[in-house]
């Protein structure tokens, strides 16, 4: 017989005043004053959030500017910001992580947290939803919560009910009841219709016939009601889940010093690359998040040329990006996770590098572990996007035959995952060591053959000329001027007297270029 499962019990956190206590933090603004944030709407300047004082004071979310300076003229107005309100909700998103990992927003102010089977670790419910509440008031948020078997009744419960509020298993009709109809969060206009023929509460609907509630008031009354009961599924949405590959440390006391982060840095290190050896895998990105006592959360990421599992290494690499870490007051707890990995067999030491072994036309340097240990140190210096190399294309014209491509790819931070458009050909001419970016015109004197061309406001006499080395228009692309033709190009390395070296070309119509402009496109080293 299988065990019947567990009555699903959540907790919605409600952040009434979030945005105004954001910006009061930044703007040192005191807590005690009437303060709001404001935002333009359709040409009119509109209160988007009051803190608890400005709610004393008869202020209120969407009241116009002048509506509420003439309630209270001395009101402190902070200029609101969605983007950043949305940004700190996640932070208080990934700081709830700590009760459940199955914690999903609910709306732009709210929270809710599935803690199924997690309340008898925090000793109940009660002591769980106190604790919650009682540390984001100390980390400085006003927050109301409240627990029930369904999302939208504990998210009615923290906006209508009170604070620190818990319904018995199957009680959330009863703590509905008592509830205005608002709390079922339908639309304004079913809301006000339900006023106007006396339905207040929802404890006066709970009783109708379904059939008239839809016929009059709208499907969506009934479907808010079949949720607030547990009769119809809600989920949430949480963030996805962590990574498989993911460790752990928390501290009795809040530490701070680089000593003590690089030690319990040293420790997750050792536990996560010794799974990853045991299971014969490496690493590709590692990412430590950083819980302070003050409710913040840093991540800090970094990626590795090849999948590796040196600890040593890997905390080289998190040297760089802890030594700008602010600790603020003190850090709780750590967590480091590998989101990707990949199969990594124990590597065969050589005792002595063969001869000839770097010349070998076949070797990658993104196999030498030296080489890949570089790019690392470098990307994590100075970031992954400033790391480029030079990547073959299929073109025989100079300027389209290579491009610069990142080492690391943009979508895991990986190095060498695209692979090149085409490999490197063997046997090519001479080519210049600098090639300008675009070709410029140089006047050219002497027939067929260069005997001196200006440059730059500079004359060079030439000693010696080798060309031409013709390249024709690449026949797939259509040409720019659909009425002019591609004209080939001419290519001479020219050596002047002083002995610079240059490589020039000539544009003109094939088989023969008796006349055409001249153009310098590199410089030989």
């Amino acid at each position: 017989m299988n065990a019947s499962r567990p009555p699903r019990r959540l907790i919605a956190v409600w952040f009434p005043f979030l945005s105004t206590e954001r910006l009061e933090r930044r703007a040192r603004t005191a807590s005690g004053h009437p303060t709001a944030t404001i935002l333009e709407s359709r040409g009119q300047t509109l209160l988007a959030a009051v803190n608890a004082a400005g709610a004393e004071a008869g202020l209120a979310p969407g009241m116009t500017l002048a509506n509420a300076r003439a309630i209270f003229p001395r009101v402190a107005l902070l200029q609101g910001d969605p983007q950043a309100d949305a940004a700190l909700l996640e932070k208080l998103r990934d700081w709830c992580v700590r009760y459940t990992p199955w914690v999903g927003l609910d709306g732009p102010e709210g929270l809710i947290l599935d803690i199924t089977g997690c309340a008898h670790l925090f000793g109940g419910e009660q002591a769980m939803l106190a604790d919650l509440t009682e540390r984001l008031d100390a980390i400085g948020f006003t927050a109301k919560a409240a627990l029930a078997d369904t999302p939208l009744c504990a998210a009615a419960m923290a906006r209508f009910g009170g604070e620190g509020r818990v319904a018995p298993e199957g009680g959330a009709r009863k703590m509905l009841e008592g509830l205005p109809v608002e709390a079922l969060r339908i639309a304004p206009d079913a809301a006000e219709a339900l006023h106007r023929v006396g339905l207040h509460r929802v404890a006066d609907i709970l009783p109708l016939p379904r059939s008239s509630l839809a016929a009059r008031f709208g499907l969506e009354l009934i479907q808010q009601i079949d949720r607030a009961l547990g009769e119809q599924a809600h989920a949430i949405s949480p963030k996805p889940f962590a990574p498989p590959y993911r460790v752990r440390l928390s501290f009795p006391d809040p530490i701070g010093t680089a000593d003590d982060i690089a030690r319990a840095l040293d420790r997750l290190l050792r536990r996560m690359t010794g799974r990853l050896e045991r299971e014969q895998r490496g690493c590709r990105r590692l990412a430590l998040s950083v819980f302070l006592a003050d409710g913040e959360v840093s991540t800090l990421t970094v990626g590795v040329a090849r999948a590796a599992r040196d600890p040593r290494h890997l905390a080289r690499l998190f040297a760089e990006r802890l030594a700008n870490l602010d600790p603020g007051f003190g850090i709780d707890s750590m967590v480091l996770a590998a989101p990707v990995v990949e199969d990594l067999s124990p590597d065969q030491q050589e005792a002595a590098m063969r001869p000839g072994k770097a010349a070998e036309e076949d070797r990658r340097l993104g196999d030498d572990p030296a080489f890949t240990r570089l790019l690392d140190r470098l990307a994590a210096r100075l970031g992954s996007e400033k790391l480029v190399r030079i990547e073959a294309r299929e073109s025989h014209l100079p300027e389209r035959a290579a491009r610069f491509a990142p080492v690391f790819g943009r979508a895991t931070s990986m190095p060498f995952t695209s692979a090149p458009h085409t490999s490197w050909p063997k046997g090519l001419p001479q080519r210049p060591a600098v090639l300008l970016n675009r070709p410029e015109l140089v006047d050219v004197a002497g027939a067929r053959m260069i005997d001196s061309f200006r440059w730059r406001g500079r004359t060079y006499r030439v000693r010696r000329a080798i060309g031409p080395e013709r390249l024709s228009p690449e026949w797939w692309r259509p040409p720019a001027d659909p009425e002019k033709p591609s004209l080939v190009r001419d290519y001479y390395r020219v050596e002047a007297e002083a002995g610079r070296r240059f490589w020039l070309y000539r544009t003109g119509e094939a088989p023969v270029l008796t006349a055409g402009a001249w153009f310098m496109h590199g410089l030989f080293a």
